[in-house]
C-alpha cells in the first residue's frame, strides 16, 4: 500500500468512527451530523480550489489537489467525467470506497461523496442536487448536466514522483481540517454529549491502528516495544511529511523527539480548530499507544495544538527492556 493510499485509507477510518460513535449515541440525528460536518468540509475545500482554479466547474476539479477526484481516471478507481454544467462520478476502487465496503458501512460511502460532489456544484455556482446510488460494486453520483461518454475525462494525476508527493502533503493537511469539522458540528449540535462523541471516534481511530500494528507485529515474532513501533508504524511510509530534530532518543523503551512541522496545524490555525486539535492529539496517541502496548506512558512537553512551537513526544516502557 503506498503512502497516499495508506493516508486517503485514515481519512475514511476517521469519518467511519465518527459516523459510528454520533449514531451510537443520537442515531439518524448522528448520521445527519456527520453529513453536515462533510458539507463543511468539502465546501472550505471547494471554495479554496476555486480560489486556486479559476472559473468553472472543470477548473475547481483541476484545483482540487487531492487524489480522491484528482487520480480516479490515472488509477482506474473509476471514471470522472466534468463540464461546465455536471459531473458524473463513478466509484468502484478508490481507497475510500474499499475501506467502507470491507467495514461493513458503505451507507458512509455514499454520504461521504454525495458531501463531496455537492460542494463541488456549490461553488461553481450549479444546483447541488445530487443523485447518488449504487449500480453493482459501483457508487455512481450525477449532478447537474454531465459531459455524455468519452467527453470530459479530464486528465489523471499518478499517485507516484513530485505529483504524488503534493497529494500526499495535501491529502495529510487535509485531515487537520475534517478533525475539526467533525468536532465542531457534534459539538453545535449536542453539546457537551457532542465533545464526548467527537472523544469515542478519535479514540476508537487510535485503537484500532494500535491493535492492527500489535497483531502485525506479534505475527512476525517481533517485540511490543517503542523501536519496532516507531520504525514500523502504521503510516505507509508518509513519514517525510512531519518534520523533526535531528536530535533525539529511540530505544526499546523510550522515544523522546521534537516534532517542528505537523500538517495538521495550519488548518487548525485557519479554521480557530485548535481545541479540536489538542483533543485528537490526546485521545489518538493515547489510545493508539496503549492499544499497542497497554503500558506505554504517553506524555508531551509543548505541543503545537496548545499553541507552542514543537511538539515534544516524550513516550516511555517503565520497568526493564521488554521481552
Amino acid at each position: 500500500m503506498t503512502p497516499l493510499v495508506t493516508t486517503m485509507t485514515h481519512e475514511a477510518r476517521i469519518i467511519r468512527h465518527a459516523g459510528l460513535a454520533y449514531t451510537r449515541a443520537r442515531q439518524e440525528a448522528g448520521l445527519a451530523t456527520v453529513e453536515r460536518a462533510l458539507r463543511g468540509y468539502y465546501d472550505w475545500r471547494a471554495e479554496a480550489a476555486a480560489g486556486r482554479g479559476g472559473d468553472g466547474l472543470p477548473g475547481i476539479v483541476r484545483a482540487w489537489g487531492t487524489a480522491e477526484l484528482l487520480s480516479v481516471n490515472a488509477e482506474k478507481w473509476g471514471e470522472l467525467r466534468v463540464g461546465e454544467a455536471g459531473l458524473r462520478l463513478e466509484l468502484h476502487g478508490t481507497p475510500e470506497l474499499l475501506h467502507y465496503r470491507a467495514s461493513g458501512v458503505p451507507a458512509f460511502a455514499l454520504i461521504h461523496y454525495r458531501a463531496l460532489v455537492s460542494a463541488l456544484m456549490r461553488a461553481a455556482d450549479l444546483p447541488d442536487d445530487v443523485e447518488a446510488g449504487w449500480q453493482g460494486d459501483s457508487l455512481v453520483l450525477e449532478a447537474g448536466q454531465a459531459p455524455p461518454s468519452g467527453e470530459g475525462t479530464l486528465p489523471g494525476v499518478p499517485l507516484t514522483g513530485e505529483e504524488g508527493l503534493a497529494l500526499l502533503r495535501a491529502t495529510t493537511e487535509n485531515r487537520g481540517a475534517l478533525l475539526v469539522y467533525l468536532g465542531r458540528e457534534a459539538e453545535q449540535a449536542f453539546g457537551a454529549d457532542g465533545d464526548l462523541m467527537f472523544r469515542e471516534a478519535v479514540r476508537a481511530f487510535g485503537a484500532e491502528r494500535g491493535a492492527a500494528m500489535r497483531l502485525d507485529h506479534l505475527s512476525k515474532g517481533l517485540t511490543l516495544d517503542l523501536v519496532n513501533m516507531m520504525e514500523l508504524y502504521d503510516s505507509g511510509g508518509n513519514e517525510d511529511v512531519w518534520q523533526y530534530r535531528d536530535e533525539g532518543t529511540l530505544t526499546p523503551v523510550e522515544w523522546s523527539q521534537d516534532c517542528t512541522f505537523c500538517p495538521f496545524v495550519q488548518p487548525w490555525h485557519d479554521l480557530d480548530g485548535l481545541r479540536y486539535g489538542e483533543i485528537y492529539d490526546y485521545e489518538f496517541h493515547v489510545s493508539q499507544f496503549k492499544a499497542y502496548r497497554e503500558d506505554i506512558e504517553v506524555k508531551w512537553g509543548e505541543l503545537m495544538s496548545r499553541g507552542d512551537a514543537t511538539c515534544e513526544f516524550r513516550f516511555s516502557i517503565p520497568g526493564p527492556v521488554p521481552a
